[in-house]
């Protein structure tokens, strides 16, 4: 039997998960991402057929950061099909071709082998470019390069000797390490807002259409990956995140957090104070709001519809 809940409920849920947390006063901003506004708080919803809601700072702009994933993902599953991604990536939960212990890095080490297995091999440009126009085709719109914070993810990066670790302990990729490296970091600086996120979940939400621009971005049969993948990295979103909020989530240190209802909707929250974890702690605490307000979950075997 249908689960049918009212696009009002949850416009509703919505205003009160922002008016719940606007004032917490809990977590610090990354010191990596350039004095942002303390006070800023935005939540963007939007439904597989195009409707979108906002409230609060939702044009406000943050670094996509850990978020890139998915696009990445995204490619990599239409280039290799899903059992090559698993390998490729190292989403597979081992080191795969990797000898050595797996590098100590402020960034993810599996997503740098993601990036430097995206086709074709020794071509930085062309690569660039698929994760660029991925990013505008799930989003609808371009996202703007934050040079501050691309330049702090390379000092980082550079002081920290990161492309050098991969050598050292054993830790395979697919491609020029300190190419693949820069190249992921341009992409996590790329400045997005909460309704570009949303608009990217519900692209995923609406199996690869994108339900603004009517854009086929990516076989429908991927979604379900996608998912998985998001459910995969949940768990450090926050403690017991699938089991709390039902949501399969991604996060990024910018302070940003997506999440997806398959053929539902999307939510997006952002604001810049991170718990130890590294999550935004009010963006977690809305979406888990919002799916606990309206008694939605990814689990729940009944299908979801929205009547206007």
């Amino acid at each position: 039997m249908d689960r049918k809940i009212k696009f009002s409920e949850i416009r509703d849920a919505v205003n009160a998960a922002y008016e719940e947390y606007k004032s917490l006063k809990e977590g610090t901003v990354d010191t990596r991402v350039e004095a942002p506004e303390h006070d800023t708080f935005g939540i963007s919803v939007a439904l597989a057929d195009g409707t979108v809601i906002n409230k609060g700072d939702s044009d406000a702009q943050f670094p996509i950061g850990q978020i890139l994933r998915i696009p990445v993902a995204s490619i990599l599953l239409a280039q290799n099909g899903v059992d090559n991604l698993l390998k490729k990536s190292g989403v597979c939960g081992c080191h795969c071709k990797g000898k050595g212990k797996k590098p100590d890095m402020a960034f993810s080490p599996r997503l740098v082998r993601a990036v430097s297995a995206i086709e074709p091999t020794g071509d930085f440009d062309s690569k660039w470019n698929f994760v660029e126009n991925r990013m505008i085709d799930l989003m609808g719109s371009a996202p703007q390069l934050d040079l501050k914070v691309y330049e702090n993810l390379r000092k980082q990066a550079a002081d920290n000797k990161s492309a050098e670790q991969f050598g050292e302990d054993g830790y395979y990729l697919y491609d020029d390490a300190f190419k693949s490296l820069d190249l992921l970091l341009k992409g996590m600086s790329m400045k997005v807002n909460t309704q570009q996120l949303a608009e990217m979940g519900a692209t995923i939400a609406a199996d690869g259409v994108n339900p603004f621009t009517r854009k086929i971005v990516y076989d429908g049969a991927l979604s379900q990956r996608l998912v998985g993948m998001m459910a995969m990295s949940s768990r450090k979103v926050q403690h017991a995140w699938l089991v709390k909020a039902g949501l399969p989530a991604v996060s990024s240190f910018g302070g940003g957090v997506i999440g997806v209802i398959p053929g539902v909707m999307a939510i997006a929250a952002y604001s810049p104070e991170l718990d130890e974890r590294g999550t935004s702690v009010k963006a977690a605490n809305a979406l888990q709001y919002i799916m606990n307000k309206l008694q939605l979950s990814v689990f729940s075997s009944a299908k979801v519809v929205v009547e206007q």
